[in-house]
């Protein structure tokens, strides 16, 4: 940075340039997440993280040679508007190959990259010295990919959406081989979802855009919750990034400690949306974190360590909310507009990035503890309202606007049988299947969260749910015989999977009734 200073005169009167600079870098972002959300939803996920990609590298060469501050500014732009793009899309990419179970280690598991990126730089940094080689550095990776286009896989949700069924049947079947595993009755799958995709075209909802997600009763709500989410997130995160200059000791040292402190965090990200859901982590880390934010007012100026500790605190928790806003708010909208969500997400998100940087000048007008408790106040409240947003753990993601405004409502319990009915999508299927899996291991299905192997072996449910097991395979039998009878029977789009678990309130209630009548 010293560099970047010295080389432009950015000191005295046009020390603001370099927050301006840090700005004009997110407002790539945010025209990127605008523009590309769109563009994977309609041209598919493939080609624009190929074309993003290829706007990173050679914007990236330019902005090596740069011979002005100018010049400097408008291609870092394109860079950023290049490279927002690859990361979103492959994340969207990314949660919709894998199964329910696994879209959290792996949704999770890609932030890894980030946090190396993150540590590594001021490493690079201090050991280049020289802006120019420091870009070639950070490019390489970005170059590689690019040349690596041919061997990115499309998304055989994204295909199955737009009717291209025969697609996304070699791209399943492409996998199952890469992984060693059998597709024996892929044909019957297929069958499933062309009737899916048939029915996506005739209701309309084949494609989706940003107005869909605002006039869409029951989704508008949650949009709008989203959208704040992404912003506070973002405007914490990167205020506290860009603040660690303002804290004592060594600025490399401590903006390591920005980037190392994230390594724990998605660890133990992991860890709590597999086991607690995605909603109560969330919203956890964002109201802990406010309140780290907060406890900087108080304390004293010495010993200077302790504000730095207090200071990670707070990142930590908003490094853990910022990955389970990512995994959560793609598992929340539907497959026709999820770039479109994800993208638009990021929109907010970047209006909060551009604003970070300012928010030092705000702490020079005023007092060095404003901006933490302005980032305390926005993430305590932001946690706060992430409890009216609905679980999203170890369900199938949502193909169409219907179905994603369906799930804001909260399910009723069946408290005639005590079922709990747990719906799978066809695609989901295909991959969780534990003969059929493509991309992830199989995950057994859970019943009140608990896996089929935990539930006890009481009054016969195991034995009828191995029973119904082989009913419903007679009963395949019997339809491929008759194909009048398979035509009638083959519109159901999702699979049902009954899991019978002992009710004790049902129960209770039952007995109740019985001594009532006696």
């Amino acid at each position: 940075m010293s560099w970047f200073v010295m080389k432009w005169d950015l000191v005295c009167d046009r020390e603001w340039l370099v927050s301006l600079s840090k700005s004009v870098f997110m407002a790539g972002t945010f025209a990127s997440n605008l523009l590309f959300g769109q563009l994977a939803d309609t041209l598919g996920r493939r080609p624009t993280i190929t074309a993003c990609c290829a706007i990173t590298v050679f914007s990236a060469i330019i902005c090596a040679f740069s011979t002005s501050f100018i010049m400097f500014i408008i291609t870092r732009f394109f860079v950023s508007f290049g490279i927002s793009g690859v990361y979103n899309v492959s994340f969207v990419l990314l949660m919709e190959i894998v199964g329910p179970e696994q879209r959290s280690i792996y949704g999770i598991g890609m932030n890894f990259g980030w946090c190396i990126g993150f540590v590594s730089l001021p490493g690079i940094a201090w050991l280049l010295r020289d802006w120019f080689w420091i870009q070639v550095a950070l490019t390489a990776p970005c170059m590689i990919l690019l040349v690596t286009w041919w061997l990115l896989p499309e998304s055989p949700r994204w295909l199955m959406s737009k009717g291209r069924v025969d697609e996304a049947s070699k791209t399943l079947t492409r996998a199952a081989k890469v992984n060693g595993k059998k597709l024996s009755d892929i044909d019957t799958r297929m069958k499933k979802m062309m009737v899916k995709a048939t029915e996506i075209h005739e209701s309309g909802e084949a494609s989706g855009n940003y107005l869909d997600l605002l006039r869409t009763p029951g989704l508008w709500q949650m949009t709008l919750n989203i959208y704040f989410l992404w912003f506070v997130n973002s405007f914490v995160y990167y205020g506290l990034s860009y603040n660690t200059n303002e804290l004592a000791g060594d600025p490399f040292i401590n903006f390591a400690l920005c980037g190392a402190v994230e390594f724990p965090a998605y660890f133990l990200t992991i860890f709590a949306i597999r086991s607690l859901g995605r909603k109560n982590p969330l919203a956890g880390t964002m109201i802990v974190g406010g309140l780290a934010c907060l406890l900087m007012y108080p304390l004293p100026a010495d010993p200077w360590w302790l504000g730095v500790i207090v200071s990670m605190i707070g990142k930590f928790c908003i490094t853990c909310s910022f990955a389970i806003a990512f995994v959560f708010t793609a598992e929340i909208f539907p497959t026709v507009v999820r770039n479109i969500g994800l993208g638009s997400a990021s929109v907010f998100a970047r209006v909060g990035s551009i604003l970070a940087p300012f928010i030092r000048e705000l702490g020079n007008a005023t007092h060095p503890v404003v901006p933490q408790i302005v980032f305390g106040i926005l993430a305590f409240g932001s946690g706060l309202l992430v409890f009216l947003l609905p679980e999203t753990n170890n369900v199938s993601v949502p193909e169409t606007l219907a179905e994603a405004a369906a799930r804001t409502k909260k399910p009723k319990k069946n408290k005639e049988n005590g079922h709990v009915t747990i719906k799978l999508s066809t695609v989901d299927e295909i991959i969780q299947d534990d003969e059929l899996t493509v991309v992830a291991p199989s995950p057994k299905l859970q019943a009140n969260g608990k896996k089929l192997d935990d539930v006890p072996e009481e009054d016969g449910h195991n034995e009828s749910h191995e029973m119904t097991q082989k009913n419903a395979a007679s009963e395949e039998q019997a339809l491929e015989s008759n194909p009048e009878a398979n035509q009638k029977s083959s519109t159901p789009t999702t699979s049902e999977v009954t899991v019978e678990i002992e009710n004790a309130d049902t129960a209770n209630e039952e007995e109740n009734d019985q001594k009532t009548n006696l």
